[in-house]
């Protein structure tokens, strides 16, 4: 039967590398990735029609948020929410990666991580603090 449904094309004179397509279980935590289409021939009917009523369409954006400590469930942020899917389930989705969706999230992560040292520095400033009224400071 088929094997999967791809709606994308790479062109070869735009000097772009291919994109490199796996399963959503593959991505690792943080990595982007662009949905190309459903793995028929392993999956029923109503598994399909469920993954696609989630959001896993074509064209489509995800990313692995977070996983369970044994790995399974792992929490996937689709268009502008979050869902969990297991494993099995999450291997009939196909994905493409390039290296232009793993700069995109590696970029992100670096400023997130920006942020939270910006947030840091503030909260923590050398600025004195007031000393309660009657009493002196010493040096």
């Amino acid at each position: 039967m088929t094997t999967a449904v791809s709606q994308h094309s790479t062109s070869a004179s735009t000097g772009t590398p291919p994109p490199a397509e796996s399963s959503l279980s593959d991505l690792r935590l943080g990595a982007t990735g662009r949905v190309v289409g459903l793995v028929e021939d392993t999956a029923s009917a109503p598994i399909i029609r469920r993954l696609s009523n989630l959001g896993f369409v074509p064209g489509r954006v995800v990313t692995p948020l977070r996983r369970a400590p044994l790995g399974d469930p792992v929490v996937y942020r689709v268009a502008d929410y979050e869902l969990c899917l297991r494993r099995h389930e999450a291997r009939i989705v196909r994905v493409e990666t390039t290296a232009e969706t793993d700069d995109d999230a590696a970029a992100e992560a670096e400023s997130a991580t920006a942020a939270e040292a910006e947030v840091e520095e503030e909260t923590s400033s050398t600025e004195p603090v007031a000393q309660p009224l009657g009493e002196e400071q010493h040096l």
